[in-house]
């Protein structure tokens, strides 16, 4: 039995583009130019398309528009398979949630995927098979070849985390780690600690590498250079923080996450040293955990959330213009003073 067109739809077949012209009582090309921005059409032809559409519950194939067009709506963000931390981090998720909600507004989707090889294959898969129109990527994964692959096709990247390579010529955004470190090192000097030291795990990392950067130059002409290994084993990291201030006096630490500050604070706790006072603490993670330790931590604040708007910000620009040139964005910390660095009196 052949079913009439209305039968179809009583049966649950999605509508096309011809039935949306037949409704409005223009041709299919219509609709589709309409749909897709390729040409002016009435304002009185579109509203009556949108209503069309409503009425009929049609929904747009994007993976065939993507076919034959090219154009996905669809954003990819690349997520380091390798690095485990990355999805219970708060600062991964803040960032995600503004990526996702930029995405929402310029009216794309968000496909996330996991890159477990260096090397990009399931980034060049995601291109090849046209399945995104844009990437936001993380800088552990971009390596040469990768980078090679995107530059030679001409496909539209923003890198999350300033990149260890070709950081001119590409767009990237991160947060301004170094200001953050000087401006925590220069607040601990103005509490009248007189040794600064930097508790941080290996500097690898860019992000890292830039808070190594500002501590340095804040304790320039002030005092020694004092680096200790937050990934120490826990006993020897209390050990290396309570010798710090049996050996200089009144010290500030400063830490590169939580898990160093909570460890260093229980550290001195035990040892009977008063915080604040013969030792101050800032923190680089302004986390709901750091107003629950005693005292309350200072923290580094960092906007992770705009981080990922700017990230996305970013994309659209090059999605939109092919000739854009790379762009760098640094979003400012800020410091969050609390009981843990701050003078008494």
């Amino acid at each position: 039995m052949i079913m009439s067109p209305a039968n179809k739809k009583s049966k649950g077949m999605a509508a096309t583009i011809k039935d949306i012209a037949k409704k409005v009582g223009v041709a299919p090309s219509t609709v589709s130019r309409a749909l897709n921005g390729t040409a002016p059409i009435s304002d009185k032809v579109k509203a009556e398309i949108q209503v069309a559409m409503k009425e009929l519950n049609y929904h747009r194939n994007s993976q065939a528009r993507g076919i034959a067009t090219g154009v996905t709506d669809t954003i990819g963000l690349v997520i380091n398979a390798r690095d485990e931390e990355v999805f219970s981090n708060s600062f991964f998720n803040r960032s995600v949630f503004a990526i996702e909600k930029s995405v929402q507004e310029n009216d794309y989707n968000l496909l996330i995927t996991n890159e477990n090889n260096r090397g990009g294959s399931q980034i060049e898969a995601l291109i090849y098979e046209k399945k995104v129109d844009g990437l936001i990527i993380p800088p552990s994964v971009l390596d040469r070849r990768l980078y090679r692959f995107l530059q030679q096709q001409k496909f539209p990247f923003v890198v999350l985390g300033e990149p260890n390579l070709a950081a001119d010529k590409i767009s990237w955004v991160d947060i301004d780690n170094q200001q953050g470190a000087e401006n925590a090192v220069q607040h601990l000097i103005s509490q009248g600690y007189l040794q600064i030291v930097l508790v941080s795990s290996d500097l690898n990392t860019i992000f890292a590498q830039k808070r190594y950067e500002g501590y340095l130059a804040a304790i320039k002409d002030f005092c020694p250079e004092v680096l200790i290994n937050g990934e120490y084993e826990n006993g020897l990291l209390r050990k290396r923080i309570v010798d710090s201030v049996k050996k200089y006096g009144k010290t500030g630490f400063l830490c590169a996450g939580n898990a160093m500050a909570c460890t260093a604070l229980n550290a001195l706790h035990a040892e009977n040293i008063d915080v604040p006072g013969t030792a101050g603490i800032v923190t680089f993670d302004n986390t709901p955990l750091v107003t629950y330790m005693d005292p309350e931590l200072t923290a580094v604040d960092v906007d992770t959330y705009r981080l990922g708007e700017e990230a996305a910000a970013l994309l659209f620009r090059l999605i939109r213009n092919k000739k854009e040139k790379g762009r760098h964005e640094m979003i400012s910390t800020r410091l969050i003073i609390r009981a843990s660095s701050r003078r008494r009196g």
